[in-house]
């Protein structure tokens, strides 16, 4: 993992974000083990509680502003990606004690998942990485960053039902919520530019990669990397007969990468990334829905800083 800080610096101070709602409600419980590994080694601690997402990043914006090592996040990829819009910067390292559903920043990061003492240990050991963001603009201007996958079309409404679903837990709920969706499936016609790289075509979905993996280790853009510069697409082609079974089969192999290479998928990548479609399709980045295409993709190199295992 590239940085550009190598050295360690031990954390002595650190803020912690807490979703208590991240994993319908397991994240309380997993603060509550983070708060006492911390005190057991010696850091000192302010807790912040948002009663909502927009109490939380006020909350944490005037944490930041004071004198803190780090920030750590107790949830899952969406609270990390509030705490990436306040920190963006701001030069504040930040830390996962992962407590979602996916967790795919922290796997791709390589911090543990499920050993919240060991997550507090990469926190403690203060190992820096700086790695890239996403950032999609919509054409009102508006502009949200991502650390994960920005999904649209199929992708996007999985997202959609898996987070209203409060089971099954983790990657279960988003296989249910892909069959459930496969039922209404249908493609949109997409133009797709990828730097210089132009596609055309009925699409039944359309993923933009920063990481590797979204919903739990979903790996929709297999060959994406978090320190390349560049954000990888991975699209699913309407095969020349639609049938819903062709999209069943093909579905199971995100979880190990091996979808593409289906003939009806196609990978693209690029520095920025260009979606336009009819009908218009929602548009989800690391499991929240945030607006609908068209929309313009970008990576955004070294943009912000994690601390994570040495090695």
């Amino acid at each position: 993992m590239g940085s550009d800080m190598p050295h360690c610096h031990r954390v002595r101070h650190a803020t912690v974000l807490v979703n208590p709602h991240s994993r319908h409600g397991a994240g309380q419980a997993i603060a509550e083990q983070a708060v006492d590994a911390f005190a057991d080694r010696g850091v000192d601690i302010e807790l912040i509680v948002g009663r909502d997402a927009d109490h939380a990043a006020t909350l944490t914006a005037a944490a930041l502003a004071a004198d803190t090592d780090a920030l750590a996040v107790v949830g899952g990829d969406g609270t990390l990606r509030l705490a990436v819009q306040a920190a963006h910067g701001s030069g504040i390292p930040l830390g996962i004690i992962p407590a979602g559903s996916g967790n795919d920043v922290a796997r791709n990061l390589g911090v543990p998942v499920d050993d919240v003492a060991a997550a507090v240990d990469v926190v403690v050991g203060g190992h820096r990485s700086t790695v890239d963001l996403g950032r999609v603009t919509f054409p009102d201007g508006r502009t949200e960053l991502f650390c994960t996958i920005a999904a649209t079309g199929f992708d996007a409404s999985v997202t959609a039902r898996a987070n209203r679903m409060a089971w099954p837990k983790g990657q279960a709920r988003y296989t249910i919520a892909a069959l459930v969706e496969l039922a209404g499936l249908r493609s949109r016609h997409y133009d797709v530019r990828a730097d210089d790289q132009k596609l055309h075509g009925d699409l039944a979905f359309a993923a933009i990669g920063n990481t590797t993996s979204y919903g739990g280790g979903m790996q929709i853009t297999p060959n994406a990397s978090m320190t390349d510069g560049q954000l990888d697409v991975t699209v699913a082609l309407r095969p020349a007969r639609f049938a819903r079974t062709t999209v069943a089969r093909v579905f199971p192999k995100v979880f190990t990468g091996e979808h593409i290479s289906h003939p009806m998928v196609r990978t693209m990548r690029g520095r920025e990334i260009e979606l336009y479609c009819d009908p218009p399709a929602l548009v989800s980045v690391d499991g929240d829905l945030v607006g609908e295409l068209p929309a313009v993709f970008e990576a955004l190199p070294r943009a912000v800083t994690f601390l994570t295992p040495v090695g």
